[in-house]
Formats: structure tokens, C-alpha cells, sequence
């Protein structure tokens, strides 16, 4: 059965976790990206997935969020960004001093333009998952600066709930689910840990749903 709302349009915006790519490549099935399985509960309502691989939170601000165009429809908006920022810069001898302060100005603003956007919009703002389950160590090599990044960037975006910004905890969701299970059993794409598997993008698609109610 369709889940059914009264969404006159859905969009997504992100990176990688909305999209068919890794999904694709894991199982050869196109079309079970997150934003993909979203699509197919809320049909006959189209998605505009404007989400891309490797984006950054400037990327959406900057590429992705400028072809939101206003309107007092009502809007569904998923919104999944910051990994990209912190992966860039995972083991650098020198990231940018202001790096998770510049990731949480940005996510605030692309929150805070979205609602002035789109008067009867709902926001599902996504969290950034940890595939090391909490461990702070992947490949032998321990990334504990890193997951104090990713720990200040969730707990700011968890903070961006309000009215209808509502949080989709994917951090939450996939802990127990990265490396700490066998590789078989995890919800990240085979051929690199950062990116989300068929399972994954289920997952993400779940808990989007799940917020609806």
C-alpha cells in the first residue's frame, strides 16, 4: 500500500545517501536509491532528486538549494549533507581551523532558506553516520579527531528541530550496522565504507517514512 500525504511536490537535496548510485552498483537494480524508495511510497508524486555524489553542505547551499524555486504548496524536502565535508579533510594534517563551525552555518542557512522557500514545507534533516559503529577506527588507523567532529556537527543539526524541521537521525539509525558486524551484514556499499549499500538506502527511506507518520 502508498503512503499517502497530501504533498503537492518532493524534493531531495544532498549527497550520496539519496541517490541510486551505490545501491545500483552493489545489486544491478536501478531505482532503490533512499530518494527512489521515497518516491515509490509517495507516488504518483514525483521527486526532484537534486542530490549528487561527493556533494558538500556548500555544494547544496551554492548548486543545489538556488533551484528551489518559492511556493505555497505543500512541500516535502529530505535533506542529507555535512559527510563530504568531514571526509574531505578524514587524516589531514592541517583542516580548515573553522571546518565543523563553517559545516553548521551552512546546514542552518539551507534550513533557514528552505523554510522561507516553501511556506507549507516539511524538512527532513539527516544526520551523518558513523560507519565505524562508534569505534573511531577504520582500517587499523583511529580517527578520534574526526568523530569529534562528526559528535558537534549531529548534535547541531539534532538542535535545527523546529515546527515542521524534522531530525532523521541516520546516525542513530545505523549504529551497529558498520564495522562492527560482519561485512555481509553491514548497510554500507562493499567497494567503500562511506557510502550506503541497498540496505542502507532502505533504511534511510524507512526513517523518512517513519517521521511522516
Amino acid at each position: 500500500m502508498k503512503y499517502r500525504h497530501a504533498f503537492a511536490r518532493t524534493i531531495a537535496l544532498g549527497d550520496s545517501i539519496s541517490i541510486d548510485e551505490y545501491p545500483l552498483r552493489e545489486t544491478g537494480i536501478p531505482n532503490i536509491g533512499a530518494a527512489s524508495l521515497l518516491h515509490r511510497e509517495l507516488a504518483p508524486i514525483e521527486i526532484d532528486n537534486l542530490a549528487a555524489d561527493g556533494a558538500t553542505t556548500e555544494d547544496v547551499l551554492r548548486y543545489q538549494l538556488p533551484l528551489v524555486s518559492r511556493s505555497d504548496e505543500e512541500t516535502l524536502v529530505t535533506v542529507t549533507a555535512g559527510g563530504n565535508d568531514m571526509l574531505m579533510n578524514l587524516g589531514a594534517l592541517f583542516p580548515p581551523r573553522d571546518l565543523v563551525d563553517g559545516m553548521i552555518e551552512r546546514i542552518t542557512r539551507i534550513v533557514d532558506e528552505l523554510i522561507a522557500k516553501l511556506s507549507c514545507g516539511t524538512i527532513l534533516l539527516g544526520t551523518v553516520y558513523d560507519p565505524s559503529d562508534g569505534t573511531n577506527t577504520l582500517d587499523g588507523q583511529r580517527f578520534d579527531r574526526e568523530a569529534g567532529w562528526l559528535a558537534r556537527y549531529n548534535d547541531a543539526v539534532r538542535k535545527l528541530a523546529r515546527g515542521n524541521v524534522k531530525i532523521a537521525d541516520i546516525h542513530a539509525r545505523f549504529l551497529g550496522h558498520g564495522t562492527s558486524v560482519p561485512a555481509n551484514e553491514r548497510w554500507y556499499w562493499s567497494g567503500l565504507i562511506f557510502e550506503p549499500n541497498a540496505r542502507g538506502a532502505e533504511e534511510v527511506a524507512k526513517l523518512w517514512l517513519e517521521l511522516l507518520g
